[in-house]
């Protein structure tokens, strides 16, 4: 398997929120490959890794890829490394093939006479995984993936359960046996949070997306047995992340209320749990997308004043350096000059481009007609509207909106 295949397919899985490892078979396993399940749960230091018996030791040569399941329905899939001269496999996984919830996580609990003392801990493991919905479409891209690296026809799929052959001996609670691994992914769960809002402050979506689909952010702390209402809470709770990020990076809060009134509707109309990594992107990219048109961050305070209060009278048509000069206290030729010397713009040349960008937002985020937008961007002028979007953007907002509804 080429580089860029193990490359690819490494961030296809870290995008569903499925870890992936490189290991020699014939090794013993990493101890985090289930995250730190057996870790927490189980009172004896030979079993705090998981092993994949019944598979065969020539796999890799055989060319033999299994999908795995443990005594606790997690779900892995080793893949075999071509070419290699020790038997290496990249193994996918844990992932959740059934929904999870309080009910299923008891039921699996009580099958394996688990103490209830490490219910509460296993609920949050299972919440933290993905849930693989539509396993026919993940099973698809692994068969397909298999075709291009070993050849249609040169490569066989066998399934395989792991049994419970001994009594294991279970901790009776998540106790200080986990703490300090439970304290350092604390420590990494909030050292990502603040990349995350670094990145946001700072309107820089790639970084903020990098870091925030990193499986131990995902991993939110969830008790609700209603699968789609966990989903929810968790992006509520991202939202205000993203809002106090976005307020960090010097946006005013009415940009900043109405942005969180959007998201939060957008949140409550999801329908599946499966939609939650679709509006996790969704959020991040329209408070990035806020942080770059509206921060005030690197202007001096006067500055900050005359930004904030265009924002807030962008919508008026009355909005002139006149008006804007008498409302502040300011000299007009003064407002002038500091305007063209921390912007590089006229006072009328910037109001129209925040105009055009108020425009795009809403463009981007709203079903409103664009005679609409135009006057909720302060011109009433069709004609003078469409010339000015025109000449930031060389198409006019109607060819814009077709744009983006095509892409």
């Amino acid at each position: 398997m080429q580089n860029s295949f193990l490359e690819f397919t490494k961030s296809y899985f870290d995008k569903m929120g499925i870890q992936t490892h490189i290991v020699n078979i014939r090794e013993p396993l990493p101890l985090d490959l289930d995250m730190g399940l057996r870790k927490t749960i189980l009172n004896k230091r030979d079993a705090e890794t998981i092993s994949f018996k019944g598979i065969s030791d020539s796999f890799t040569q055989e060319k033999i890829i299994y999908y795995a399941a443990d005594i606790y329905n997690c779900s892995y899939i080793l893949l075999p490394v071509p070419e290699q001269e020790l038997p290496i496999a990249m193994i996918l996984g844990p992932y959740l093939v059934e929904s999870p919830g309080i009910q299923r996580t008891q039921e699996i609990c009580r099958k394996h006479n688990i103490p209830e003392g490490l219910w509460q801990f296993i609920n949050q493991y299972y919440t933290s995984l993905t849930y693989v919905e539509n396993i026919s479409t993940l099973e698809s891209y692994v068969e397909t993936l298999a075709e291009t690296i070993y050849g249609a026809g040169n490569f066989r799929i066998e399934y395989i359960r792991q049994k419970n052959t001994e009594s294991e001996i279970y901790l009776t609670s998540a106790n200080s046996t986990s703490n300090e691994n439970t304290m350092q992914q604390l420590e990494h769960r909030y050292d990502l949070e603040e990349k995350v809002m670094d990145a946001i402050s700072g309107g820089n979506f790639d970084r903020a997306m990098h870091y925030s689909s990193d499986i131990a952010f995902r991993g939110l702390d969830n008790r609700s047995s209603n699968t789609l209402r966990s989903k929810k809470n968790n992006l509520l709770a991202f939202n205000t992340l993203c809002r106090k990020a976005a307020e960090r990076g010097k946006v005013h809060p009415v940009h900043l209320d109405e942005m969180s009134r959007r998201m939060a509707i957008r949140i409550e109309n999801m329908t599946t749990p499966t939609e939650d990594k679709e509006v996790h992107r969704e959020i991040l990219k329209k408070y990035c997308l806020l942080v770059q048109q509206q921060s005030t961050a690197g202007y001096s305070p006067v500055m900050q004043k005359i930004l904030n209060h265009i924002s807030q009278k962008l919508s008026e048509p009355e909005l002139t350096l006149q008006e804007t000069a008498e409302d502040l206290g300011l000299n007009k030729s003064y407002l002038a000059s500091l305007f063209k010397k921390e912007t590089g713009s006229t006072f009328t040349g910037f109001v129209n481009k925040k105009r055009v960008e108020r425009a795009i937002f809403l463009l981007n985020t709203s079903d409103y007609s664009v005679h609409t937008i135009a006057s909720i961007c302060g011109m009433n002028d069709m004609t003078y509207f469409n010339r000015v979007f025109k000449k930031e953007k060389g198409i006019t907002p109607t060819q814009y909106r077709k744009m983006i509804r095509q892409e």
